[in-house]
């Protein structure tokens, strides 16, 4: 009977692990070391201890198998080994040079992508600020989308996110873009026949449009019973309340800029505007970093306030980029 030969444990155990990746800081202190000359002057150059400086060179050396120096009493120097890995150190220190002269750039370009997110009741400044920033910088891609819902820029993959109302995340930059002036707005054919509007206790008998976030603000609590109006359509679009308000549905309190066109053609009548006084609403813009803001960023942000602005919106005092905890919450 032939006889197979038995398979040793060594040949048998399971493959040892690859290594752990080398050390890139510990290859560009090598690099230093051989610059310099000697550890000491490395040491005194670098303001790193000489004990702490052989001991990583001692590691760097175990990592790769080799003896990397030769540490003469008067002087140091490589071996043949140590020139080899001291070429790729130097190929490694000017990869991170290039990589750092890249994002640099980029920062300070007017180029690359903006992802942004936008509430849906700014479209009308935003469009013409998009469309503005666009024709300056066309080197810059830009990803737009429209959006009923409140964007965490820390949590998801947008630049730039323009909100209406309160900033929900306090530890987020904030640059408030304008106060947008409001008031209560309703179509001549709605108001003809129906109970006069003198102050805001006649809004019980009305049909009344809302949207959720004006509830939250309170906004239309009667005064003289402390109760909510029962709404006769609840939207989370400010742009669709204009449209019901527009097509004689109820009352809706809107952006004076919003509807000035439809008031000046008399297709919208605001009412009650000297005995129901409604605070203005912030539109404000959110980003993930203050300090290191790209010129793409800061450009867009300002091309937006001049549009706001435009409009005859009040600007935001004081400076104008700081901490949503800044913000005053309307």
């Amino acid at each position: 009977m032939k006889r197979y030969p038995r398979r040793s444990s060594q040949s048998a155990a399971t493959a040892e692990p690859p290594s752990a990746p080398i050390d890139a800081n510990s290859m560009l202190l090598y690099y230093e070391v051989v610059n310099f000359g000697s550890i000491n002057r490395a040491a005194v150059q670098l303001d790193i201890p000489k004990a702490t400086i052989s001991r990583r060179l001692r590691g760097l050396e175990q990592h790769v198998g080799a003896v990397l120096l030769k540490r003469g009493a008067r002087k140091l120097s490589m071996t043949s080994s140590g020139e080899a890995l001291y070429q790729h150190c130097e190929k490694l220190l000017a990869a991170a040079e290039g990589a750092r002269a890249a994002v640099t750039d980029l920062q300070a370009e007017s180029s690359g992508k903006l992802q942004i997110a936008t509430a849906m009741g700014l479209r009308s400044w935003v469009n013409r600020a998009l469309a503005s920033f666009a024709l300056r910088y066309p080197q810059v891609e830009l990803v737009v989308e429209e959006t009923h819902r409140w964007i965490d820029v820390s949590e998801e993959p947008y630049d730039i996110s323009i909100h209406l109302g309160p900033i929900r995340n306090e530890r987020l930059p904030v640059r408030r873009l304008a106060q947008l002036e409001r008031g209560l707005y309703a179509s001549p054919g709605y108001l003809r026949g129906r109970i006069a509007l003198r102050t805001a206790a006649d809004l019980a008998a009305h049909s009344c449009i809302v949207l959720p976030q004006q509830l939250d603000d309170g906004l239309w609590r009667l005064p003289t019973s402390g109760e909510f109006i029962k709404p006769r359509a609840r939207v989370s679009d400010i742009v669709l309340a204009r449209e019901l308000s527009l097509s004689g549905v109820g009352l809706a309190i809107l952006p004076r800029a919003l509807c000035a066109s439809d008031v000046t053609q008399g297709k919208l009548v605001r009412v009650l505007a000297d005995t129901w006084p409604i605070p203005p609403l912030v539109a404000s813009a959110t980003y993930l970093e203050r300090r290191y803001l790209p010129l793409r960023i800061r450009a867009l942000l300002e091309v937006i306030a001049a549009e706001f602005n435009s409009d005859g919106n009040r600007p935001m005092p004081g400076e104008s980029c700081e901490r949503a905890s800044d913000l005053d919450h309307i």
